[in-house]
């Protein structure tokens, strides 16, 4: 409710972000909620004994990216409390903390108390947070909301792909419908979501409700689902304002969605992109990647590492990025009007490539996040195609610099990384990812993608189970394991023997059981060094597969890639050229 003079003069109300609490099954780390040396969780509510900040990543606020994309003309914090407090507001800037004000709050039974802020807006502070002082108060809850002459209206469609992985699709629409049913901000009228199923493998009596619509698809990949699930939402006639991509694999507090409706009721430019930092699930509070910039060679992600449990992490200001991943994304629906589809990459760069093609500005802040599991710890060889296919195809159309000699740079190291590795079939998918580009922007558009994967993953050596690998004499031993992941790499002979390939096979090691192990993803060239036969192991799985060298296959692909490099220099500018005049027709969907 707002407080009477502000009704007065008529003026809506947006709330821009709860006060939210850990949750079991979302994240237990209070630390990124809240810091108190007493008091505690009881049921939905805090307990507060002496004093608790909330200088913290999910309840601070970060004032000045709401400055910099939305428009209001007044901000406010509500509190809902019983008991008796010190509230305090800080400012936080580039050099230092300013104590903004200090009141008294006198609660004997629960009330919602209003503090008005708007000083905040025109101090210049990146962020500002709370802190609370009781004897023996209760928090149940609050938020930040902001008042405005006119908001936007919102419609927002969450697309979210999916590829048989019911169990974390159920529990996401799961989380969602509830969550839903019990506030009243979002509802139908505002949000529906469109459930592309890639494998054809979902009930759609378990799916399909209001706020739902399940549509099965063939496996066209990342980039066709998330694409049939946009194209749905344009011909659907509910008039959408906006599209928001989700994973379907992620960890999601729901209230991440309020959080993006209060950024787009309140935004000054239409255009603007909002995207989700990425979490990591695995400890829950290191962070992935705060958006990310590409300069045409390299992906350069923000934020990479930061404990977010961290005030300096929680305060700190990156640059405006380039894309934001589709973990969690959402851009104007009339993107395609002006712009067209996303292009059908099946996986892999399609996230970089819309936004370099579409977005003036992507909307990152503190406080807009998911968790996902760690990209560092998976393995699917047969991604390096999509990853070099489509990297030249996404500098190709975008008009960004060639570099020719770094493409062929990176040719020649990926390709002889994957021999040093052992690994000579992606060696070959490397180049099968050159060679499809050079074949040129009618081949990429007239191209089966649910044939090619089923082709790439073929090529691939198959991941064994623990028995199946007994067949080929060996198995996972701890002891080897851990003396790959702590090897010393003995640089100066790895070099001139290009990790032991020049070396007669009679001077390697005599390995135990004759096979070494290493790391399947996350391996190192001084774990090949000398080595006849290696078991390439995931831990977590309880899989892998065997390799053994073949050192003929230095002069093979050394020869392979004078050839292959030629020809890349000499057909490039007019292929690169090709995809760019007809980014047009690449970029048109057809169900």
């Amino acid at each position: 409710m707002l407080p009477l003079r502000l009704l007065k003069m008529n003026l809506e109300s947006n709330i821009l972000r709860n006060i939210i609490f850990p949750k079991e099954n979302i994240c237990p780390k209070s630390d990124l909620y809240y810091r108190s040396d007493s008091g505690g969780m009881s049921k939905n509510a805090l307990n507060i004994c002496g004093k608790t900040v909330f200088d913290t990543y999910f309840n601070s606020f970060p004032i000045g990216k709401y400055m910099e994309y939305c428009i209001f003309s007044g901000l406010f914090l509500k509190l809902k409390v019983c008991g008796i407090f010190i509230l305090k507001i800080f400012g936080v800037s580039e050099n230092a903390e300013t104590l903004v004000l200090e009141k008294n709050i006198n609660a004997e039974s629960t009330l919602e108390d209003v503090t008005d802020i708007s000083k905040c807006m025109e101090s210049g502070f990146s962020q500002i947070y709370f802190s609370l002082e009781s004897d023996n108060g209760i928090l149940y809850g609050g938020n930040f909301f902001c008042t405005a002459e006119k908001l936007n209206i919102i419609n927002t469609a969450v697309v979210i792909c999916t590829f048989k992985r019911e169990k974390f699709l159920l529990r996401n629409h799961r989380e969602i419908c509830e969550y839903l049913e019990n506030q009243n901000v979002l509802n139908e009228s505002n949000i529906h979501f469109y459930i592309v199923d890639n494998g054809k493998t979902l009930d759609k009596n378990l799916i399909e409700n209001k706020y739902t619509t399940l549509i099965p698809n063939k496996n066209t990949g990342g980039s066709g689902g998330f694409t049939r699930g946009y194209y749905e939402a344009l011909h659907s006639g509910e008039n959408y304002t906006n599209i928001l991509f989700m994973d379907d694999d992620i960890v999601l507090d729901c209230e991440m969605l309020l959080r993006v409706y209060g950024i787009l009721r309140t935004a000054k430019d239409k255009n603007s992109a909002v995207g989700g930092t990425m979490i990591k699930l695995s400890d829950f509070i290191t962070q992935h990647e705060a958006g990310a910039l590409w300069d045409g060679k390299r992906h350069i992600s923000l934020g990479m590492g930061a404990d977010l449990t961290k005030r300096e992490s929680v305060f700190a200001e990156y640059p405006q990025c380039d894309y934001n991943a589709w973990w969690f994304y959402c851009f104007p629906s009339d993107w395609q009007k002006k712009y067209g589809y996303p292009l059908q990459f099946f996986i892999k760069e399609d996230d970089i490539e819309y936004s370099l093609r579409c977005a003036d500005k992507i909307a990152v802040m503190s406080g807009l996040a998911v968790w996902h599991d760690d990209f560092e710890n998976k393995y699917d060889g047969f991604q390096e195609y999509y990853i070099k296919r489509n990297e030249l195809i996404m500098t190709s159309v975008n008009h960004q610099k060639a570099y020719p000699f770094f493409q062929v740079e990176k040719l020649v190291k990926c390709v002889m990384r994957q021999v040093v590795y052992q690994r000579y079939f992606l060696a070959d998918i490397v180049i099968k990812a050159y060679d499809d580009y050079l074949k040129g922007w009618e081949n990429f558009r007239n191209t089966d993608t649910e044939k090619l994967n089923f082709e790439l993953m073929n090529s691939c050596q198959k991941l064994l189970t623990d028995d199946e690998l007994k067949n080929y004499g060996v198995y996972f031993d701890k002891e080897k394991y851990e003396y790959a992941l702590n090897e010393k790499k003995q640089l100066v002979k790895q070099i001139f023997t290009f990790n032991g390939y020049f070396i007669p096979k009679c001077f390697y090691k005599k390995d135990k059981d004759g096979f070494a192990i290493t790391a399947l993803a996350g391996c190192k060239f001084i774990n090949f060094y000398k080595h006849k036969k290696i078991l390439h192991y995931d831990v977590s799985g309880k899989r892998g597969f065997v390799t053994e060298i073949k050192q003929s296959a230095f002069w093979k692909y050394s020869f392979l890639l004078l050839g292959k490099s030629i020809k890349f220099l000499i057909k490039y500018p007019s292929v690169r050229k090709g995809y760019q005049n007809h980014l047009k027709e690449l970029a048109e969907f057809e169900k």
